[in-house]
């Protein structure tokens, strides 16, 4: 059995997610919306069994049953909105949307219309990512204090704030391990809110350090979570298929990492193909996803606060790429 699936977006992101649902045995690829026409050609001969179209309003008449939303995030919601209204489930890309009314619209939306409702929240489906928060909730790192995280990028486009194109990434992380309910919040910021450092404290005690940029001097894509018992640590850039852990203890921070003293290899699987799996899944067995829009409501009030932490020196961005990493 296939899912039927309309494809909205079709630029640098939209192009992988459309590679993605050709190959899934799980997905019918009915209908591409793309409102370049360059795009369209594009998507017409990676796609030649698909309707290629110009607007989501166009797709839904083409038999889909489901939509995956890989557009500038500045039109996550309304389109959001637009899908859920004419009965499809959807999977949006990050961040659900640009403001928190607009988030908790679209997710109270889902919920009164019944619909399978998923944010591409991506690192959530990184299989290294997946075995490093079951640890954390099998107990095997002890007590958790601390999470470091570094998403750092040697190019990009410095106009793009890395707040909102790289946050939701590790906010997301952050919530898997422990609920996101932000105590404090600090905040700093390079000038054009490139490169962030988030300083977040949970209700629960538990701290965690994010870096982000796009103009870093490295590319850098680091996790290291400090327990009790253990620190574990996953570097996505030089071994994506394994978590490092030291039962080194007497580490206060996750930035003292000394090195392992174990390696746990993890069966590798290219994140966005579980991803869209599970999304499918979702719609044939309807039920709830793992990084539902519940979530991406909870990642788009910490980016609020955190922009209103940051002032000035991080503006609201008119228009962000699609894109996820």
């Amino acid at each position: 059995m296939t899912v039927p699936v309309a494809l909205v977006g079709c630029g640098a992101w939209g192009e992988n997610l459309l590679r993605v649902l050709c190959e899934s045995p799980r997905a019918e690829l009915v209908a591409v919306a793309e409102t370049s026409a360059a795009r369209r050609e594009l998507a017409r001969a990676k796609a030649p069994s698909a309707a290629i179209v110009e607007s989501l309003e166009e797709a839904i008449g083409l038999g889909a049953r489901a939509v995956v939303i890989a557009t500038p995030p500045r039109s996550h919601a309304s389109l959001v909105l637009t899908a859920l209204d004419a009965g499809l489930d959807v999977l949006v890309e990050k961040p659900l949307a640009l403001s928190a009314a607009d988030a908790e619209r679209c997710m109270l939306r889902a919920a009164s219309l019944g619909r399978v409702a998923m944010v591409g929240h991506l690192l959530r489906y990184h299989p290294a990512v997946e075995r490093l928060v079951a640890m954390v909730h099998e107990g095997a790192l002890g007590t958790i204090r601390h999470l470091a995280a570094s998403r750092l990028s040697i190019r990009g486009d410095r106009s793009v704030p890395a707040l909102w194109s790289l946050g939701p990434h590790d906010l997301s992380i952050v919530h898997a391990i422990e609920p996101l309910r932000i105590d404090a919040l600090e905040a700093t910021s390079g000038p054009e809110g490139d490169p962030v450092v988030l300083d977040l404290r949970l209700a629960s005690g538990f701290a965690a350090r994010i870096e982000l940029s796009r103009v870093h001097a490295t590319k850098e894509r680091r996790i290291v979570v400090v327990g009790s018992s253990a620190v574990a640590m996953l570097d996505d850039v030089r071994a994506p298929d394994r978590v490092f852990l030291s039962r080194q203890t007497a580490a206060p921070s996750a930035a003292l990492f000394e090195g392992p003293t174990e390696e746990i290899r993890v069966p590798w699987r290219e994140p966005m193909a579980v991803e869209i799996d599970h999304f499918l899944r979702c719609v044939e067995e309807r039920r709830a996803p793992r990084t539902s829009f519940e979530e991406g409501t909870i990642v788009v009030r910490a980016l609020e606060r955190a922009e209103r932490v940051l002032g000035e020196a991080v503006p609201r961005p008119a228009s962000l790429p699609a894109e996820g990493s």
